[in-house]
C-alpha cells in the first residue's frame, strides 16, 4: 500500500531548534482569508517566543512552554482559550510535558486552567506522580495556577461548531491541538501538546495528547514528538512512542519513522500530524490529512505555514 503522508524537513542538522504545530486535518469550513492571516500572525508570535528563548541560552522546556503559552491564549486553535466543546457544552483541556530525561507530567479534563501545560509542568515538577484527570480547586492552586470561569475558553466559532455537530453529527473538521519540540544549546529535547479535544466529545472523554507515548513523548536517545488528529488512532498505534522506538531499535531514520508510524494511525481509520526534533539532526513535519499548521526555526533559517 502506498502512504500518502506529506513530509517537510525543519530545523538544523545540530543546535537550537524549534518545530511547532496547531492542528491538522481537514479544511475548514469556517475558515477565511482574516482567520488564515490570523493563525499565521500566532503561529510566528509562538515561534518568536520560544526560539528567543532559545536564543537566549534557555533549555528545551521553557522554549516549548512559551510557544505553547501563545497558542493557549490564542482563540484561533483548539487548546486554552478556543478549545473544543463537549457533549454538554463545556471547555475539557488536556496537556502533556516531557523532557528528553523521561521527566513527564500530564493532566486530562481541565475546566478552569487558563494554560493547561502549566499544570503539566506542575504535575512534572511539584508532585510523584505522572497524570492527573480533573485535578481539584485546591490542587490547582497549591500548583499556583492561574484560573478563569470556564465561559472564557468558549468563543463563538466553537458555539457554531458545537451547535453543528449536534445537528448534523460530531465534527471531526480540523484537529486543532497545537504542540511543541525543541533542542537546546546543549542538544537536549523536549516535548509538550495541549488540546482542547474534539468538538461535540463525550464528558471525560481523554485523547491521545496527555498520554506519554500516544500523543508526546522525548527521549534524549531518539526523539521529542508531538502529535495531532484523531487520538483514539494514535493512542492505539502508540504512535509517539513507535516513532522513538523505530528510530531507537529499527534503525529508522526519523522520515521512514513517522511515514510508518502516520501509516499505522491510518490502518485505525485515522489521520493526523507530528512534528519530530532528534536529539541530532534535522526535525521534520509529517502529516496525512488533508492540512496542517506549523512552523520551525534553527540557526538555518524557518517558516511558518497556516492551512487554508
Amino acid at each position: 500500500m502506498s502512504s500518502s503522508v506529506t513530509l517537510e524537513s525543519a530545523g538544523s542538522e545540530n543546535g537550537i531548534t524549534l518545530i511547532i504545530h496547531a492542528g491538522a486535518g481537514n479544511r475548514s469550513r469556517h475558515a477565511t482569508p482574516e482567520s488564515r492571516k490570523q493563525t499565521q500572525a500566532d503561529l510566528q508570535r509562538a515561534l518568536d517566543a520560544g526560539y528567543a528563548l532559545l536564543e537566549s541560552g534557555a533549555n528545551a522546556q521553557d522554549a516549548v512552554i512559551a510557544a505553547i503559552h501563545i497558542m493557549e491564549d490564542a482563540p484561533e486553535f483548539n487548546a486554552g482559550r478556543g478549545a473544543a466543546l463537549t457533549s454538554d457544552g463545556i471547555a475539557q483541556m488536556d496537556a502533556c510535558l516531557m523532557t528528553g530525561d523521561g521527566e513527564v507530567g500530564a493532566v486530562a479534563g481541565l475546566s478552569t486552567v487558563r494554560n493547561p501545560i502549566d499544570a503539566a509542568l506542575a504535575v512534572k515538577d511539584k508532585t510523584k506522580h505522572v497524570l492527573f484527570a480533573e485535578p481539584t480547586a485546591d490542587e490547582i492552586a497549591d500548583w499556583g495556577l492561574t484560573t478563569e470561569p470556564n465561559e472564557y475558553f468558549i468563543t463563538e466559532r466553537r458555539r457554531r461548531s458545537h451547535a453543528e455537530a449536534q445537528r448534523d453529527g460530531d465534527d471531526w473538521e480540523k484537529h486543532g491541538t497545537i504542540g511543541a519540540v525543541a533542542r537546546d544549546i546543549t542538544g537536549a529535547i523536549a516535548a509538550g501538546t495541549s488540546t482542547g479535544g474534539i468538538t461535540n466529545q463525550m464528558h471525560g472523554r481523554v485523547g491521545d495528547s496527555p498520554l506519554p507515548g500516544c500523543g508526546t513523548f522525548a527521549d534524549r536517545r531518539t526523539v521529542a514528538v508531538s502529535c495531532t488528529g484523531i487520538g483514539e488512532a494514535f493512542i492505539k498505534a502508540v504512535a509517539a512512542h513507535q516513532v522513538s522506538d523505530r528510530v531507537r531499535f529499527a534503525g529508522e531514520t526519523v522520515h521512514d519513522a513517522a511515514v510508518a508510524t502516520l501509516d499505522e494511525v491510518a490502518a485505525h481509520h485515522g489521520d493526523g500530524g507530528m512534528i519530530v526534533l532528534p536529539a541530532t539532526g534535522r526535525g521534520l513535519v509529517a502529516y496525512n490529512s488533508e492540512t496542517m499548521n506549523f512552523g520551525y526555526r534553527s540557526e538555518d533559517g524557518g517558516r511558518v505555514h497556516a492551512a487554508d
